[in-house]
């Protein structure tokens, strides 16, 4: 499977962006911290991964989206995370839109994924 991430917006508040993979007992066997903090990218699942966990880091804390799991229907998806980092009330809260999609052809902000 393919994971395709679109961090934008105040994205200097990020430290690091990791995936958390998961195994058929639902358990996070490995994580990969090497996502770049802008602009897209995607990475491609272990062989044995049915899933897998976003962290999001800032100074404030981390924030973790999913597991996310792979069913039947979703074979050769990808799937898109669109993370928006935004700050609110003054800048003193960091809040972020996530917004996650499986397609079959590519992610709206991707001309090619593939």
């Amino acid at each position: 499977m393919i994971v395709a991430f679109n961090p934008r917006g105040d994205t200097d508040v990020l430290t690091k962006i990791c995936i958390h993979w998961y195994d058929y007992h639902q358990s996070e066997l490995s994580t990969e911290c090497d996502i770049p903090l802008e602009g897209s990218s995607s990475k491609t699942s272990p062989d044995w991964s049915t899933g897998y966990k976003l962290s999001i880091h800032t100074d404030g804390g981390t924030d973790h989206k999913g597991p996310f799991f792979w069913w039947d229907g979703w074979v050769n998806g990808i799937y898109c995370n669109d993370i928006h980092i935004h700050l609110k009330d003054a800048g003193f809260v960091i809040k972020d839109s996530f917004n996650m999609a499986i397609v079959y052809d590519k992610c709206f902000w991707e001309k090619k994924i593939r």
